[in-house]
């Protein structure tokens, strides 16, 4: 359904970002994500509308031309703080709405105005000029009448400015940094029932909880690799290295090793070695880089101890043929072992002692192949998949490739991006295969045990698996939270807990394992630790979509109803502005509370014509429990379990079984899934 709309538009656009780019591409990425930021917070915080991000532009809408001048100041502001040159042009004109989008000349002649701007300088259309002109502490210059492309009449132009930082909010370090989000057809999350679940399949991971596994024992974190080549195109290969290296020194039981997420967090920092070593609790620091790549892979490792005082215990340098890149950090492991008198036990021996060469050409096309599939998006597994296939072409009787196309398959289906009967067939085949060629892979344990727990409901094997991942790699924070995700559907929630724990110790610094443990500490009970976790999570991640139906449910669960219905109104931005619900359920809210808006969404919800691409059956199960209709739940949940829906276990966690376990119906169906019961 369209809309015609006066509204204030304005375009914002990073000057030279091209030509940064192809100078320093993880600097141009820096600079995209903190300029995103700055947008998210300042956009909401003046009551505009986030419609689309283009390359390194940004396009919003405002009801009102001075709200989207005051946002583009401060937004100006900001960017210039953080060293941003940007451009921002702001028109007010008749623009249609659809769907998440906007069109019309109001939008082609904002973003013609503002390429009329200096760099750091801002340009409105006469129309917005009228409206602001009187405005206390706006500088306004007339630029004159101007001809731009694609507009069919001269225009007004000026240039604005605003030198009374009284009047602006443009701080961007208040953990604010969040913009109204929209999830197509994913509307009112009431819980994290079917959301949560969907992060136990992303492959990362959970954290903090302030206790430590290993005090007095041995803790390593190890940096990023520097990049001493002189080829600035290799973040994908250093970062596989990295994650490498951490993997083979995560087999080892005897340390604690900081995770990748984590790590990654120290790249390029200012904090000295000890600064780093008492954030993270750890009393190693390894520092690796790579000085050479060809034919060849030469690299240089220091370790250093922290405790009592900074020392280099140890440097040395490794080459290796490219071909024996796996092997490399299983012989950087083992002298690391050695330099610090860790003892390894028999199955540690073995493990590390394992050698295979690989086709350099298949480890190129799998490292990238890693990148898209780290990224989450429908587009991004789709390439993933293809770098992954043409590596096991490359190299069939390589083990990484099958995984990885695994992971994929599982990622696509438990977010719904493909169906049951495309994902199973050649999931199972891409385990048993990727295992008979590395039995010994922790990472494909792990997915073996998701396989088995949602979307086999097969939970004596889905527990197997997770425990023998534990057992390759005790530093995998992921296999733990994995399987922490399994113990609170089987409801043994003080062991859940504690592997929650020991995830979050070893990536403290990831927002999925925030999440996730956060989801582990609703479930228990512990409602307000579990916001803590999730606060810390926006902290890091302001946009991170599994963070606020997480708040939700740990807001209702201490009766914050205000904070709860502030995230739903949030997340269901796009769909009430759509159809123009902002305002009723806003009014519902004020004058009869969270339950009537529950009422509400459902009466909505459950209507036929074109609000039904706004229902989610999962969703609506859970509304219908917050306002007791159970029998109503199982309904979808009954439906749910015909399409054997690998979210459906969920339905066992103390949340809803406490309030279901009266329900014959619900114990039956619990019975048929062989969940425990009674």
């Amino acid at each position: 359904m369209s809309q015609r709309r006066l509204a204030a538009i304005m375009f914002t656009d990073i000057v030279g970002y091209t030509s940064l780019m192809g100078k320093d591409e993880k600097k141009a990425f820096d600079t995209i994500k903190k300029n995103r930021l700055i947008h998210l917070r300042l956009i909401k915080k003046n009551r505009g509308r986030w419609l689309k991000e283009m390359g390194d532009g940004i396009l919003a809408s405002f009801s009102s031309s001075i709200d989207a001048v005051m946002c583009a100041v401060s937004i100006q502001h900001a960017a210039d703080e953080m060293n941003i040159p940007l451009r921002i042009g702001i028109h007010q004109g008749d623009v249609i709405f659809e769907k998440n989008d906007v069109l019309g000349d109001g939008v082609n002649i904002a973003s013609r105005i503002q390429g009329v701007a200096t760099i750091n300088g801002i340009v409105i259309s006469e129309t917005v000029y009228r409206d602001v002109r009187n405005k206390d502490g706006l500088d306004i210059e007339s630029l004159g009448t101007q001809t731009l492309k694609g507009v069919e009449s001269p225009l007004g132009i000026y240039r604005v400015s605003c030198q009374d930082l009284s009047i602006l909010d443009y701080k961007i370090d208040t953990g604010e940094l969040t913009r109204p989000l929209g999830f197509g057809r994913t509307p009112l999350i009431f819980g994290v029932l079917f959301i949560a679940l969907l992060a136990y399949a992303l492959y990362y991971f959970i954290p903090n909880f302030n206790n430590s596994l290993s005090e007095g024992g041995k803790s390593i974190l190890v940096l990023p690799f520097d990049n001493y080549t002189g080829s600035d195109t290799l973040e994908y290969f250093t970062a596989s290295m990295h994650d490498g290296l951490i993997g083979d020194m995560g087999k080892i039981s005897a340390l604690r090793v900081i995770s990748k997420t984590t790590a990654n967090t120290y790249k390029d920092t200012e904090m000295s070695i000890p600064e780093i070593a008492s954030e993270r609790n750890v009393n190693y620091i390894v520092e690796p880089s790579v000085l050479c790549l060809g034919d060849s892979v030469c690299i240089r490792v220091k370790l250093i101890s922290t405790y009592p005082e900074e020392k280099q215990l140890w440097i040395h340098d490794f080459k290796v043929e490219r071909s024996q890149i796996q092997n490399l950090y299983s012989l950087v492991t083992k002298n690391f072992s050695d330099e610090i008198n860790v003892i390894l036990t028999p199955q540690e021996e073995k493990l590390l002692t394992e050698t295979r060469s690989v086709d350099p050409a298949a480890h190129d096309l799998y490292m990238k192949g890693q990148v898209y599939n780290d990224q989450m998006s429908e587009d991004a597994l789709q390439r993933a998949a293809q770098y992954f296939k043409l590596a096991n072409e490359q190299d069939p009787d390589w083990a990484p490739p099958y995984r990885g196309m695994a992971s994929v398959l599982e990622r696509q289906y438990q977010m719904g991006f493909i169906d049951r009967s495309v994902a199973m067939p050649k999931l199972s085949e891409y385990i048993d295969k990727a295992l008979k060629l590395d039995p010994n892979s922790s990472w494909v344990y792990n997915l073996r045990g998701s396989k088995a727990a949602w979307f086999e409901w097969d939970w004596v094997n889905g527990e197997q698996d997770f425990l023998k991942s534990i057992e390759l790699n005790p530093n995998h924070a992921g296999n733990h939270a994995f399987y922490a995700g399994l113990l609170t559907i089987l409801r043994r929630t003080d062991e859940a807990l504690h592997h929650a724990r020991i995830a979050q110790e070893l990536d403290p610094l990831n927002p999925f394992i925030l999440g996730l443990c956060a989801g582990v500490l609703i479930e228990a009970g512990e409602c307000q630790a579990a916001i803590n976790l999730i606060e810390k999570a926006i902290s890091i991640e302001p946009n991170h979509y599994f963070t606020y139906p997480l708040m939700i449910n740990a807001s209702t669960c201490i009766g914050d109803f205000q904070k709860a219905f502030e995230v739903v109104k949030q997340l269901n931005y796009t769909q009430w502005e759509k159809y123009d619900l902002t305002e009723n359920f806003e009014e519902i809210f004020i004058e009869r509370g969270w339950f009537a808006v529950q009422e509400e969404a459902i009466k909505l919800y459950e209507e036929s014509g074109p609000l039904n691409e706004l229902r989610e059956d999962g969703q609506q199960a859970i509304r219908y429990i917050t306002v007791k209709k159970y029998s109503k739940a199982m309904d979808y949940f009954e439906k749910a379990y015909e399409m054997h829906n690998p979210n459906l276990p969920g339905i066992s966690r103390n949340t809803i079984y406490t309030r279901m376990k009266d329900n014959p119906r619900y114990i039956s169906l619990l019975k048929k899934m062989n969940l425990p019961i009674p």
